[in-house]
């Protein structure tokens, strides 16, 4: 047989970098864009999700820099440019969902699409709890799933009801963009809460901002 000699190595390397994580980026862009001033945001993943969520923001009038993995993001502290076209998502389940909240902030009739799959995910029970919040979105084909049509009606405030059992992208969504409501907002989670560690990430978050 055949025999493979190992050599031991002098010494193995004692840091390594390691590749970024979506739930952190695609959150911290969506918080850094409702804050004030600029956010730099290193080690940021190179993904095809967060790609679509940079293009997004760009064309509700952003100025997001980018060297590497560091993003500079100027925030506008929930005021946005209209788009010209609906925002398209790819398959970005996260952008979709935090983008639908975010954009009822600022009082603008937005369309927000995705690929064919994206377009069979399900977002009805964020889009009732940002209803009973005062803000007017629907599902633009009635399926309770992307296009969602987001009209000039700012986000109120008030109290909701979600259910946690779908995706807890629904309740970090609402999370994100509560601050920034009209008045205080107070959100009731019925049914077992799924991903709750996610829920968790989002709240890191919004407390390091």
């Amino acid at each position: 047989m055949d025999r493979l000699e190992i050599l031991p190595t002098v010494s193995l390397a004692s840091r390594h970098r390691v590749p970024g994580s979506k739930s952190y980026t695609n959150r911290a862009l969506a918080i850094a864009a409702m804050a004030r001033g600029t956010t730099t945001l290193e080690g940021a993943l190179l993904s095809d999700d967060t790609f679509v969520a940079r293009e997004a923001l760009g064309h509700l009038g952003l100025q997001i820099e980018q060297d590497g993995t560091t993003f500079e993001v100027r925030g506008q502290h929930g005021e946005f440019t209209g788009p010209e076209k609906p925002l398209y998502l790819g398959n970005s389940g996260t952008a979709t969902r935090f983008f639908t909240a975010m954009l009822t902030l600022p009082g603008l009739s937005v369309t927000l699409t995705g690929n064919e799959r994206m377009q069979e995910r399900p977002i009805g029970d964020l889009l009732d709890a940002l209803n009973q919040l005062g803000a007017s979105v629907k599902s633009l084909y009635g399926n309770n799933c992307p296009p969602v049509q987001i009209d000039a009606q700012r986000l109120r405030g008030g109290t909701a009801t979600i259910s946690g059992a779908i995706s807890s992208q629904f309740l970090s969504a609402l999370l994100m963009a509560a601050p920034y409501a009209q008045t205080d907002v107070t959100l009731q989670v019925r049914d077992n809460l799924v991903s709750k560690p996610y829920v968790d990430l989002t709240l890191d978050i919004m407390r390091q901002f």
